[in-house]
């Protein structure tokens, strides 16, 4: 082989160790894209998360305090039983007690309005939640597929262009440990 032919080859070489260089950098660009896309999915995560917490903490206080009302209201209505007695006296107490039942039954419909709204909110934070998990689970798969796609090119390419090489021990999941190529231990 003369000089030049040996020249020109070396220069094709050059180009393709290129070529599969940038092939490499552009496949590890569009990785990083696609995880930090998963990051920022991430973080959206994080605020629904205090958020559903917020909410089922909320939920619970407004149970809790359904209860105290419901009490209170059945505590009332023992005690205007033993007022009747005195029928001036259970007048006037009946009078009052009535004013405050109204007060509790309002208190009760807006606190199982609060837990209603507070129910649906809750609903709606697992969808958004589970959605959020589906896209980060796609984006990883996709994440995944370019990379392997990427490297299968890349062998074929060098598979194409030297085609005496032995390529077989060449995967995504070897390493390089002094020198050899060994399978990972994943």
């Amino acid at each position: 082989m003369t000089e030049m032919e040996h020249s020109r080859l070396e220069d094709a070489l050059d180009a393709e160790l290129r070529n599969t260089h940038k092939e490499a950098s552009d496949l590890r660009q569009k990785l990083h894209l696609q995880l930090q896309e998963k990051i920022d999915l991430e973080s959206k995560l994080v605020p629904l998360r205090v958020k559903v917490a917020d909410l089922e903490a909320a939920r619970k206080a407004e149970a809790s305090k359904v209860e105290r009302i419901e009490k209170r209201s059945a505590d009332r209505e023992i005690l205007l039983g033993k007022v009747e007695a005195d029928r001036e006296k259970a007048l006037a107490e009946l009078s009052q007690a009535r004013e405050e039942a109204k007060k509790i039954a309002a208190e009760l419909a807006q606190t199982r309005d609060k837990s209603k709204r507070a129910t649906k909110e809750l609903a709606q934070t697992h969808k958004e939640k589970e959605k959020l998990k589906k896209q980060i689970h796609e984006l990883e798969q996709s994440a995944a597929q370019v990379l392997t796609s990427g490297f299968e090119a890349a062998l074929e390419q060098m598979a194409c262009q030297y085609p005496e090489l032995d390529l077989s021990m060449l995967s995504i999941r070897n390493e390089v440990v002094d020198g050899k190529i060994v399978p990972s231990e994943d």
